[in-house]
């Protein structure tokens, strides 16, 4: 019995210095991927995307010829304002629990 419970005790220990070997090469070794990369092209392609939304939005014309229109001046609002009520004790940390 005391064997088999050493025998556990060996596996789990071996099984968590295995994790933590793991743990510590995904969380403080660096990639090897970002050695690789060249950031020149990285920035140049952002740069392209940048120029391109600028682009887009440059082109944008509002048509403002819809707030001329009458039947757009004729619109009326319809809201209503709201009811002010009193919400809540004037007082939450009086001692009376019965009363406002």
């Amino acid at each position: 019995m005391k064997n088999s419970k050493n025998k556990r005790t060996m596996i789990l220990g071996a099984i968590l210095v295995g994790l933590l070997v793991i743990a510590y090469k995904v969380l403080f070794m660096s990639s090897s991927g970002d050695l690789l990369t060249d950031p020149t092209d990285s920035n140049s392609m952002v740069g392209d995307r940048i120029a391109v939304v600028l682009a887009e939005v440059e082109s944008i014309n509002f048509d403002t010829s819809i707030i001329k229109d009458t039947k757009f001046k004729s619109l009326k609002t319809i809201e209503t304002p709201l009811i002010s009520l009193p919400v809540g004790k004037t007082n939450p940390f009086s001692p009376n629990f019965g009363s406002n």
